[in-house]
């Protein structure tokens, strides 16, 4: 059902631009660690492949049980004190990498670390959700996960110039000090919250699967997190491919490529899908990713290269940002906080055990086939949007 525009329907309120801010802050701490540390894990304690892909994929796995165990609080806690606990206890988690002796405690702190962004991710969603008007939620959405493109482009490119050196400080630093900016911009905002009905409140407290999850999402979900599970492999080991096929300074501007086409799709698709539904964004989305990832596996020329990361990045917004507008859509407002954390959390799970299974592939079929293989994931993910699609109505915004 599509609501009716009114001139009254701003997107961009003070508010909406903290929380924005709040959520690159955080996102480009995530990047800027990502991309290190396969290679922090492999230098310092002699980690293999799989063992490195843990090490990257535990910290997501992390973030699926704080969103799947204390999503659902969110509403009941209220919005903004959740966000304030989830970066609070990022910063003080940021901290304990200066600590670290050990691949185990890596592994330990990577978790918690985890949790921690998953609690804060899924407030700012829940929090966006509640501010953005239901007759611009498309466009709204895909305009608030811009602020995670902006900090996919400068996290890995910092990431990178950080870790090139060897010294991982600088690299732990930067979440010290993203952290405490996304702590004094939650100091100002203003969050609507609700007023739950004594029958809510008793809903939120139980641990019922119903209350846990907000099961009209996990389909699309789902179909996100098989996506996700092959786009996990560029973020995890973009460093050591890059070095194998001796493409290191294409690689180095590879997620300014891939947010150039996130911000393109963004500023545009929202409005198309609010206007015209889903399918006339979502299958171009998924088609240009699978050739962005085609080539991405093939190629040796530094433009494809980064045309690849483009056509990947175009197609990796549009597919998540479109499929949470559509579940939040269907949700009634005193579960966005459950919806959010559900969806996220399925998606989380595809990203998470996407660097575990594809780095334990890698000694069998080399980088550039196992990208081949991502290729593969990504068109079982299209089959299920497809198999959803046919089942009449279900993913109408």
């Amino acid at each position: 059902k599509r609501v009716t525009r009114t001139p009254g329907d701003r997107i961009f309120t003070r508010d909406f631009c903290l929380d924005a801010l709040i959520s690159a802050f955080c996102s480009l701490n995530y990047f800027c660690l990502l991309i290190n540390i396969v290679g922090f894990a492999t230098s310092t304690f002699g980690a293999t492949s799989a063992e490195s892909g843990l090490a990257a994929g535990i910290y997501v796995i992390g973030g699926l049980v704080a969103r799947l165990l204390l999503g659902k609080y969110i509403e009941l806690v209220g919005r903004r004190r959740m966000l304030m606990i989830g970066i609070a206890f990022a910063l003080v988690m940021s901290a304990t990498y200066f600590l670290v002796s050990s691949l185990a405690m890596l592994y330990v702190v990577r978790f918690l670390h985890g949790m921690s962004y998953g609690l804060t991710s899924t407030a700012t969603g829940d929090i966006v959700a509640r501010l953005v008007p239901a007759s611009r939620r498309g466009e709204g959405l895909g305009y608030f996960y811009l602020s995670i493109t902006a900090s996919s482009a400068v996290g890995p490119l910092l990431g990178m110039s950080l870790g090139a050196t060897g010294h991982y400080d600088a690299v732990f630093a930067v979440g010290l000090a993203m952290y405490s900016l996304a702590l004094l911009c939650a100091l100002f905002i203003r969050v609507p919250e609700e007023t739950l009905t004594p029958e809510q409140a008793a809903e939120a407290r139980g641990f019922d699967l119903r209350n846990l999850l907000q099961l009209s999402a996990i389909p699309l979900a789902a179909t996100c997190m098989v996506f996700y599970l092959s786009y996990s492999g560029v973020v995890s080991f973009i460093s050591s491919y890059a070095e194998e096929v001796d493409m290191v300074t294409a690689a180095t501007y590879l997620f300014l490529a891939v947010s150039a086409g996130t911000f393109i799709s963004r500023l545009t698709t929202g409005r198309i899908f609010d206007a015209r539904g889903p399918d006339v964004v979502m299958f171009p989305g998924f088609l240009i990713f699978m050739l962005g990832m085609l080539v991405f596996s093939r190629t040796s020329s530094d433009a494809l290269f980064l045309c690849a990361g483009f056509a990947m990045g175009y197609g990796v917004s549009i597919i998540y940002s479109v499929c949470q507008a559509i579940v939040v859509s269907r949700s009634p407002p005193h579960r966005y906080g459950v919806t959010t954390s559900t969806f996220a959390a399925t998606v989380d799970l595809g990203s998470g055990m996407g660097p575990m299974i594809l780095g334990s592939l890698i000694p069998f079929t080399g980088y550039r086939d196992m990208y081949l293989l991502c290729v593969g994931i990504a068109a079982v993910s299209l089959v299920m949007y497809v198999l959803i699609r046919a089942r009449g109505g279900t993913v109408r915004g």
